[in-house]
């Protein structure tokens, strides 16, 4: 079923100073943008706001901001039109750009133009290795996460290992959860997200209450960051405000002294150029798998 939608900023009462911005091209009366629900919810709303607020006031444009509840619901929302921009993880994209004609623009950055997918557990387990996770209990994220579902079963499936293999396989909906399962107790170990490959800056340091009660069984290969896309029919129809977006983006991003202010959606780092072929290897992934989109 498709994740429902939230809207999170409409109509921020637009003020149109001087000229049309696009005079010579014809403009949208709305710019959407969706945004994938990988790491803190709560900050996800709350940066929206400020970010659409901060885009319509450089582009003289309403601009919204809708929160996808999962992973699927964002791809069927670019699909459907409901969005034109979208903030997609590496995976994602991969299914937005087959069955919603998504056009890869830019890619946060946190740390590295990578990150990596990890399987924690505490520090005190006796879980060594992903081979002694049968029989255990373990978190995911979505089953369309890059680091928190898609990297890990690659890794698991090569060893052979099966969901059907742990005692429990469950699934939190973003990285934040995930962590709190561990820290309840609920479950043995968790797939999540860490922006170098030794953990200083992950989903544990950022939502655990002690990050030194964990460490890292597995790391991934280094996966490409999180790219941002446009809807190619959008882009096809309205070309200079696509790329009059793109700069603003990085523009307010760098007039951010501190680079915090919308890192849950930007990144805390840079915000760069991407180009599809950047996205091969976790073409290759999802080819592997045989994994299909279903809503």
């Amino acid at each position: 079923m498709i994740g429902r939608i939230f809207l999170l900023v409409c109509a921020l009462g637009l003020v149109t100073v001087g000229h049309p911005v696009f005079a010579a091209e014809a403009q949208p009366e709305t710019i959407t943008i969706g945004v994938i629900p990988g790491g803190n919810p709560e900050k996800l709303r709350e940066q929206g706001l400020a970010l659409a607020k901060a885009l319509q006031e450089k582009l003289q444009i309403p601009v919204n901001i809708y929160l996808s509840k999962n992973y699927i619901g964002l791809v069927e929302a670019m699909r459907t039109k409901k969005v034109d921009f979208a903030f997609f993880s590496s995976s994602t994209f991969v299914f937005a750009e087959q069955q919603a004609q998504a056009k890869v623009l830019l890619k946060t950055v946190w740390q590295e133009p990578f990150y990596y997918s990890t399987v924690i557990v505490p520090t005190n387990s006796k879980i060594r290795k992903l081979q002694d996770l049968k029989g255990k209990k373990i978190v995911f994220v979505d089953e369309k996460s890059s680091s928190g579902y898609l990297y890990p079963q690659v890794a698991l499936q090569k060893l052979g290992i099966k969901n059907s293999d742990f005692k429990e396989a469950a699934f939190s909906g973003n990285h934040k959860e995930s962590i709190q399962f561990l820290e309840a107790g609920k479950v043995d170990a968790a797939a999540v997200y860490s922006d170098d490959e030794k953990g200083k800056h992950s989903a544990w340091a950022q939502f655990a209450k002690d990050p030194k009660k964990y460490r890292i069984i597995w790391t991934s290969e280094p996966i490409p960051n999180d790219p941002f896309c446009v809807r190619q029919d959008f882009y096809d129809k309205y070309p200079k405000i696509t790329h009059t977006l793109m700069f603003s983006l990085i523009e307010i991003f760098e007039e951010n002294p501190t680079k915090q202010a919308y890192s849950e959606i930007l990144g805390s780092r840079d915000l760069m150029p991407a180009t599809s072929k950047q996205y091969d290897p976790v073409r290759e992934m999802v080819k592997a798998l045989k994994i299909e989109l279903k809503p």
